[in-house]
C-alpha cells in the first residue's frame, strides 16, 4: 500500500511540474508598441517583417546593389545603407524575454537581477520593434561582421548610469563612429563619423549632432569614460551564452518530465504484471 502511495506521489508531482513547464511556452506575447513608441524616431513599421539578420541583410543587399554592385562591396555605402535600415527597423525601448520567450530567463529578471531578460541575441533581439542602444547596435553589428566588414562596439560612460552603447566601423584606413538608437544630425557636424578619439579631442564638434537629443551634462558624462570592444567580437558573449542554454532547456525540461512520467508508469505497471502473475500459480497450485 505504502509503494502505490509513494508511486501516486511522485507521478503527481511530475505531472504538476510538467504542467507548470509547459503553461509559459502557451502564453501569448502582446505587442507594447503604442505605449513605448514616440513619433520623433525614424521607425518604420513596415520593416518588422524582418525576423532575422539573414532577412534583414537580404533586404539591405537590395537596396544596396540598386546603386553598387555585388559581391564587391562599397564599405561606405554599405555602411551608410544598414545604418539606415537599422534606424527604421527600431524605436528606442527595451526589448526583452517575456515568460513564453524564455521562462527561466524571465524569472531569474524578476527576482534575481533584472538586467537578465534583456535580449541580446541578434535573431531574437529582431522578434521586437523596439530596442535599446546595445540592442540595436548589435544588430547593426551582426549585419556588417557577416559581410566581412571590420566593426567594434564603443561603450561610453558607466555601467552603473549614466551610459551610451554605440559603434565604429573601420574603411578608408581609419575608424568611424555610429549611432543607429539615438540618431544624431550628422549633417551639422562637418567633420562627421569620425572616431571617438577624434570626438574626445573635440567634444563640442560631436555635441552639435546631439544638441536636440541629449543635454550637455550628460553628453559630457559619457565622453568621460571611453571602453572598446574587441574588433569584430560579440559585445556580450556570456549573457548571450546564457540565454541560449536557457532557452534549449526551456523545452528539455519538459521533455524530461515527460520521460520520468513514462518511466514511472512502466515501473509501476512491471511489478503489477508480476503480482498478477504470482497470484494466478498460487491459485492454479491451490487447484
Amino acid at each position: 500500500m505504502s509503494l502505490l502511495k509513494s508511486y501516486k506521489t511522485r507521478l503527481f508531482i511530475y505531472s504538476v511540474l510538467l504542467l507548470i513547464s509547459i503553461t509559459p511556452i502557451v502564453f501569448s506575447t502582446v505587442s507594447n508598441l503604442k505605449n513605448t513608441y514616440g513619433n520623433r524616431e525614424l521607425f518604420n513599421i513596415e520593416l518588422s517583417r524582418f525576423k532575422n539578420i539573414e532577412d534583414i541583410a537580404a533586404h539591405i543587399d537590395g537596396i544596396y546593389s540598386a546603386t553598387h554592385s555585388l559581391p564587391e562591396i562599397d564599405t561606405l555605402a554599405y555602411v551608410k545603407a544598414t545604418s539606415d535600415i537599422v534606424k527604421k527597423r527600431f524605436y528606442h525601448g527595451l526589448s526583452e524575454y517575456s515568460l513564453k520567450d524564455n521562462w527561466i530567463t524571465y524569472i531569474g529578471g524578476k527576482f534575481f537581477w533584472k538586467h537578465l531578460t534583456a535580449i541580446v541575441d541578434p535573431d531574437d533581439i529582431l522578434d521586437y520593434n523596439e530596442g535599446l542602444c546595445s540592442q540595436q547596435t548589435i544588430v547593426f553589428l551582426e549585419i556588417l561582421k557577416r559581410k566581412g566588414i571590420k566593426t567594434r562596439s564603443v561603450g561610453l560612460g558607466y555601467k552603473e548610469g549614466p551610459g551610451h552603447f554605440l559603434a565604429e566601423v573601420y574603411y578608408q584606413g581609419k575608424w568611424h563612429l555610429y549611432d543607429v538608437n539615438l540618431e544624431p544630425h550628422w549633417e551639422r557636424v562637418i567633420n562627421h563619423h569620425e572616431s571617438i578619439a577624434y570626438y574626445k579631442k573635440y567634444p563640442d564638434s560631436l555635441f552639435l549632432a546631439y544638441e536636440d537629443i541629449i543635454s550637455r551634462t550628460l553628453f559630457d558624462k559619457i565622453m568621460e569614460k571611453v571602453q572598446y570592444g574587441e574588433v569584430n567580437e560579440f559585445p556580450a558573449k556570456n549573457m548571450l551564452l546564457f540565454h541560449r542554454v536557457t532557452k534549449i532547456m526551456t523545452y528539455f525540461i519538459p521533455i524530461f518530465l515527460g520521460i520520468l512520467i513514462l518511466w514511472t508508469l512502466f515501473k509501476q505497471k512491471v511489478p503489477s504484471k508480476i503480482i498478477q502473475k504470482t497470484a494466478s500459480k498460487l491459485k492454479y497450485k491451490e487447484k
